[in-house]
């Protein structure tokens, strides 16, 4: 192991904070294109990143001077972002209003892209469809083994998102618009929408289904990172006519430039995104209420009825997890409400304060805690045998393993905790 000085540290955070300039022809041709069509529509073209790629996550975006907070990232004009009305007012869109249907935002943007991919050169957005993404690396394209090896609470997540997927697929193949969409094709769509999309309120519409996804695509933005520190104000600016990011993070010269998806864990990231964060501040194991309470009936607990009658009431079985710094809150005091004797629950509320009820009532506690944790220690160790060698891992096996020695570390650590 090499253990590098103050000075050689410093350096190489620095390197991997900046970037090395992406020359390639289709982000060339889109910073052009977005510039010539912003003028053209009377709006100077107002950006102060470049994107570059960067050791540690990749193509991201660099600022080309420093930022302070409020100054803007980038603008752009209505007429370069893709909405719901812009669907409406192509081709496609005549399909969907001379048939009378009702479909989601993300069916109507998906089709959107299809019918414009398919133009080539021809489209107006070819530009911005040239350097969308190939592929995913986000459920629709998990293969059979991944989806074996994915913990079983992320898999079930996926497998849910995929029959959402699958029923817009069919939704907008029994609309009979005449297009011969391949179930492969529509995954693609989807997920550059899924992906990329930002919030973007239209007017309403007797064609837009009401589902609260507001979304619409905004060329260029989406080559911005996702980080979990990163604070911006993104919206649409009546006023100016244009969709605008501001950031609330300051930024030094030649650094790369995040915006944030929300708080979201790997999980949500690698299902929804296709990425994952290392140390990851919003990851946690998700603790089933059964499994605590057939914890607490293998330690010959009593009075179950009534103990669960008072953690629902409270709603106790909520939130239950695990994490780098312990037991969750609700967790902690769901297992003490399990520990208690007969005189004890008459008085359950005192575990609010956060003090030990007894040295009896903590032990056995602590007991249902670690009973817990030892059958979801050994789950995730069997799972973690399943896995190939590292250079045999896909991307998205890479990620998946990645998650589990998390999950291990955080079980092995509350496990020790309660020890």
């Amino acid at each position: 192991m090499h253990h590098y000085g103050r000075t050689k540290r410093i350096r190489r955070r620095k390197q991997a904070n900046t970037g090395k300039i992406v020359i390639s022809k289709e982000i060339i041709a889109l910073s052009r294109w977005m510039k010539h069509e912003s003028r053209k529509h009377g709006f100077r073209w107002k950006c102060h990143l470049c994107p570059s790629h960067f050791s540690e996550t990749g193509r991201g975006m660099m600022t080309k001077q420093s930022l302070s907070c409020g100054d803007l990232l980038v603008s752009i004009p209505k007429q370069l972002l893709i909405t719901v009305e812009t669907v409406l007012m192509s081709a496609i869109g005549g399909k969907i209003k001379g048939k009378n249907l009702k479909l989601s935002s993300q069916q109507l943007l998906s089709l959107f892209l299809l019918q414009e991919k398919s133009k080539g050169v021809k489209s107006f957005w070819f530009p911005y469809i040239s350097v969308l993404p190939k592929s995913h690396d986000t459920y629709g394209d998990f293969s059979a083994r991944e989806m074996y090896l994915s913990p079983p609470k992320l898999r079930a997540q996926a497998q849910n998102r995929i029959t959402d997927m699958k029923q817009a697929y069919r939704e907008v193949l029994d609309s009979s618009l005449g297009e011969a969409i391949l179930y492969e094709d529509f995954v693609w769509a989807w997920f550059c929408v899924n992906s990329r999309s930002v919030y973007y309120r239209s007017a309403g519409s007797e064609f837009v289904r009401e589902d609260g996804n507001n979304l619409a695509l905004a060329p260029y933005l989406d080559l911005l990172n996702h980080s979990g520190g990163a604070q911006v104000e993104a919206g649409y600016n009546e006023k100016r006519g244009c969709y605008e990011i501001r950031t609330l993070n300051p930024y030094k010269k030649y650094n790369q430039v995040f915006i944030s998806y929300g708080n979201h864990d790997n999980y949500h990231l690698l299902v929804e995104y296709g990425f994952t964060l290392p140390e990851n501040p919003n990851d946690v194991v998700q603790v089933d209420y059964d499994d605590v309470l057939e914890a607490a009936e293998a330690v010959f607990v009593s009075n179950m009825e009534k103990k669960q009658e008072v953690i629902a009431q409270h709603n106790l079985h909520r939130k239950l997890s695990c994490s780098l710094e312990g037991l969750s809150w609700n967790l902690l005091l769901m297992t003490r409400v399990l520990a208690m004797d007969w005189t004890e629950l008459q008085h359950w509320k005192s575990i609010m304060t956060g003090v030990p009820v007894s040295d009896r009532n903590e032990a056995l506690s602590r007991q249902i805690a670690k009973t817990v944790l030892t059958k979801y220690i050994q789950q995730n160790r069997e799972l973690i045998t399943k896995f190939p060698e590292q250079k045999s891992q896909s991307a998205v096996e890479k990620m998946l393993f990645s998650i589990l020695q998390t999950e291990e570390r955080m079980l092995q650590l509350t496990w020790s905790s309660v020890t």
